[in-house]
């Protein structure tokens, strides 16, 4: 997945589980096929958030940036609930 994206949203000092909902807020606020990209601070952080973009069936590649996790989310048209 190109690293293009077109949101974009921080979830550096969110603590768990809200974390996951500003995920799922941050992935409704685009279109399907488009990308959000999500900068965290911590890598356990972005393991989850990983996991949670798998379980709901969408595109995940996640990159380090400088001290970041950063996860460039693909939102797919069959979302799992």
């Amino acid at each position: 997945m190109a690293q293009k994206y077109n949101e974009e949203i921080s979830i550096d000092r969110i603590a768990c589980p809200l974390h996951v909902i500003a995920l799922k807020k941050g992935l409704d606020q685009i279109n399907t096929y488009e990308v959000l990209k999500v900068t965290t601070g911590a890598t356990n952080v972005g393991q989850e958030l990983s996991s949670a973009c798998l379980a709901m069936g969408h595109e995940v590649e996640t990159v380090k940036e400088d001290d970041k996790t950063v996860l460039y989310v693909q939102k797919q048209e069959n979302q799992k609930p």
